[in-house]
């Protein structure tokens, strides 16, 4: 009787393993993960969301965030995209103000102490989706759940500092220098046509 009981283990271990179920998976991560600003600015995050399906397409729905309970300032999702992400893709968007694009936004109320925080979650609904049907939530064909988590924080910095600066001002930064290297480069020629 012994060997039986050989035999039908290996026999139900080979059955469980030959037909695994695989579920479908993402990485969602918010980036910069940490964010400040002085008290009365917008500060926000963009993001990065890989969809590690090598069959289905991701259709993601809605976003969530504990900010929206938040009592330091005015949350707003409106400037994320919701994309729809092919199998082994990768969908990124850093934080642009000027343009309203990325993962979510704070502003600030006035008058906060520096040092005030935000912290927690944004969360990512949807579904994966058939190839014969990309848009599966947005037609209404496959219920939409919950996907990921990322976490997130927010600090209200000292007047003048903030962590994710507007593509102005890098842009006028990197027009400066480029000035200075030009009036230095004009300077040492002149120097050595007098000299």
């Amino acid at each position: 009787m012994r060997p039986y009981l050989g035999w039908v283990s290996l026999a139900l271990g080979l059955l469980l393993t030959t037909h695994p179920s695989r579920a479908d998976s993402l990485t969602f991560t918010a980036t910069p993960e940490d964010v400040s600003g002085p008290a009365g600015t917008t500060v926000g995050w963009g993001y990065s969301i890989t969809n590690n399906s090598t069959s289905d397409y991701l259709d993601i729905s809605g976003i969530d965030s504990d900010l929206f309970l938040a009592t330091d300032g005015t949350p707003g999702a409106s400037i994320f995209n919701f994309p729809n992400v092919a199998p082994g893709a990768t969908v990124m968007q850093v934080y642009e103000p000027v343009d309203n694009l990325g993962l979510f936004q704070f502003t600030w109320n006035l008058g906060l102490a520096t040092g005030t925080t935000e912290t927690g979650y944004f969360t990512l609904y949807g579904a994966f989706c058939d190839p014969s049907d990309i848009y599966c939530v947005d037609d209404g064909d496959v219920p939409s759940g919950t996907l990921a988590t990322a976490g997130y924080s927010a600090t209200v910095s000292p007047s003048g500092v903030v962590t994710t600066p507007e593509p102005r001002s890098v842009c006028l930064l990197l027009a400066g220098i480029a000035l200075g290297f030009l009036m230095r480069k004009r300077i040492g020629q002149g120097l050595r046509q007098t000299g």
